[in-house]
């Protein structure tokens, strides 16, 4: 099997609550086909700075996307504020808020669904299946 793993951080690059990625481990409709959890990455070469700890969400194929996407828009939903959290799959980036509409949310996961192909092991954007 052949998992995706999504990339989150907050609309201005910095980290995410520790919150969302509780949120997402313990929603009742990722269960089963997505985990949350932290991945560090370290700073680029010739760069200054600590590493870095991004959420990474995890689901088990491309048709978990809308679930996945859904769960992250109830989280920024819960919040009570506009500011929205980026979602990265390959080169192709969504932003969520929270305001997202069904429609809206297939439209997204279409777009992420799109950069899925160009995801290839080593780049850090699909870990192999446990």
């Amino acid at each position: 099997m052949t998992e995706v793993q999504l990339r989150i951080i907050t609309e201005t690059g910095a980290k995410v609550p520790d919150g969302l990625r509780t949120f997402l481990s313990r929603d009742a409709e990722l269960r089963g086909v997505g985990r949350a959890r932290w991945i560090s990455e370290a700073p680029k070469e010739d760069t200054l700075g600590d590493a870095l700890d991004i959420l990474t969400l995890v689901v088990t194929s491309t048709l978990a996307l809308p679930s996945a996407i859904e769960a992250v828009r109830r989280w920024c939903g819960s919040r009570g504020t506009t500011e929205g959290v980026d979602i990265r799959l390959g080169s192709q980036r969504i932003t969520v808020t929270g305001t997202e509409d069904p429609a809206e949310i297939r439209r997204l996961a279409d777009l992420l669904k799109a950069a899925y192909p160009e995801s290839t092991p080593g780049d850090g954007s699909r870990e192999p299946a446990l």
